[in-house]
């Protein structure tokens, strides 16, 4: 089932169980539920924004005597073709360039770890890196 985003961040906290993350979510149906995510899902979608659309789902895998559980994250793809993107294309701007593709290898990391790396943090290291090697040419 497709889940949106409502809100941009979490309400978050600690209670006798440990860290929680409470997001506000809305279905595919038009259903608005609360989601306490477990801290794996936490950090694949801390860094996705509202009305961002994602799937869940939990895994279960028997090691020996135990069920070990994990959690696989979807990220929807969105339309990338807004009225802005199409001003952007025609500026010839390379720094919006070089951004926005940075910004589309670090979901592609995020997603191939499992989450496991910030997607923000992933994707302002490339662009610096980017920015200082192509420095001469762009």
């Amino acid at each position: 089932m497709s889940l949106e985003l409502l809100f941009d961040e979490p309400i978050s906290g600690q209670s006798r169980y440990g860290p929680y993350w409470m997001y506000t979510l809305k279905t595919s149906l038009g259903e608005e539920l609360l989601y306490f995510a477990p801290e794996e899902v936490n950090e694949q979608i801390k860094s996705l924004r509202k009305g961002e659309r994602f799937e869940i789902t939990k895994l279960a895998e028997q090691k020996g005597t135990k069920i070990v559980t994990s959690y696989d994250v979807k990220v929807q793809k969105k339309n990338l073709e807004s009225p802005v993107n199409e001003l952007n294309k025609n500026s010839n701007d390379v720094f919006y360039d070089l951004m926005l593709t940075s910004c589309r290898d670090a979901v592609k990391i995020q997603n191939e770890l499992g989450g496991l790396m910030d997607a923000k943090s992933l994707a302002v290291t490339l662009f610096i890196a980017r920015s200082k090697i192509n420095q001469n040419s762009y």
